[in-house]
């Protein structure tokens, strides 16, 4: 018998990691960095309790900020309006930041192993596809508006 305890937190000897050998060599990987406006994102949306008229509200502090601006526009100050302004000119031209979704159904490959990708670029160099028809012309549908 061996002359050292075996049991609870204390492995035998020849189980035992090996004395300048490393079971992860390459170490914990560092964590990427969080992109400035995703921490700006997240800090302007978080939600803020604010009183209005006696009575507790909630908005983000965007919105609570930009409540802010529009009041001080209406009181009278030009900086304020100006900005708000520009503001709503950016909003307008631009539109929100966020993160666009593209569904798109029915798109089987042509042949096992084809990327969408890859049916894009061979669509449109058949000269078929017209980006500016999908774009910019709704599709007419049964008992739209549009339909005379």
């Amino acid at each position: 018998m061996s002359d050292h305890e075996i049991g609870y937190r204390k492995p035998p000897r020849k189980s035992r990691f090996k004395v300048g050998v490393s079971g992860n060599l390459k170490g914990r990987p560092r964590r990427k960095p969080t992109p400035l406006s995703e921490i700006i994102h997240g800090v302007l949306s978080a939600p803020m309790e604010y009183r209005e008229q006696g009575r507790v509200e909630l908005a983000s502090r965007l919105e609570l900020s930009l409540k802010i601006l529009v009041d001080q526009a209406v009181k009278g100050d030009p900086n304020a309006a100006e900005f708000l302004l520009k503001v709503r000119a950016h909003a307008q031209r631009y539109g929100d930041a966020g993160v666009e979704t593209l569904q798109i159904e029915n798109w089987l490959p042509d042949y096992p192993g084809q990327t969408a990708n890859q049916k894009t670029q061979e669509f449109g160099s058949t000269g078929e596809a017209d980006p500016l028809e999908w774009w910019h012309r709704p599709e007419k549908r049964s008992g739209s508006p549009d339909d005379s």
